[in-house]
């Protein structure tokens, strides 16, 4: 396999990042987006969203294999599933073509490097429960569960539960 190249994602960069989420989107089963992403909504869910801390893009020879969003919680956001102000959500994407990779793993070094420059204390990973590769890598990263959301609705109703890992920064 060709060299991992990270690097901070760029506006320029949404299109392609669309792409490759609505590429996951479409397999199913693993994201709880189940609506496909243009370069504008990627851009503002998660290149540029109000709480940014960082965006990493992986590339392998050229071509973009996964990317990786961190960014603070909400302190304001509604009911049982808030954290404090200065825990940080974290978001993984990577191709199916390259997954296995340590592409994921090379990513979160840097968005380690990053909530860590950032002054968060916690990083917390949300999954859907019927994601069983998201839960086992963010566990090989050293995140531990400490809550379960029963019947979350996905966007057409379907109820998953989600699994919330964290990490201490």
């Amino acid at each position: 396999m060709s060299q991992i190249k990270l690097r901070l994602a760029t506006p320029a960069d949404a299109d392609a990042l669309a792409v490759l989420l609505n590429q996951i989107i479409k397999s199913g089963g693993t994201t709880a987006h189940l609506h496909p992403f243009d370069g504008e909504r990627l851009l503002n869910h998660y290149l540029a969203p109000p709480l940014a801390i960082s965006c990493f893009v992986a590339e392998v020879g050229g071509q973009i294999a996964g990317f990786q969003a961190l960014e603070w919680s909400d302190p304001n956001w509604p009911g049982p599933d808030s954290l404090p102000a200065d825990w940080a959500l974290i978001a993984s994407f990577v191709d199916a073509d390259f997954q296995g990779r340590g592409i994921g793993k090379a990513l979160f070094a840097q968005t380690l490097a990053a909530a860590q420059s950032a002054g968060a204390r916690c990083i917390d990973a949300t999954i859907r429960s019927d994601n069983q590769g998201g839960l086992a890598f963010y566990t090989s990263l050293g995140f531990t569960d400490y809550s379960r959301l029963r019947d979350i609705p996905l966007s057409d109703g379907t109820l998953v539960d989600r699994i919330r890992k964290k990490r201490t920064v």
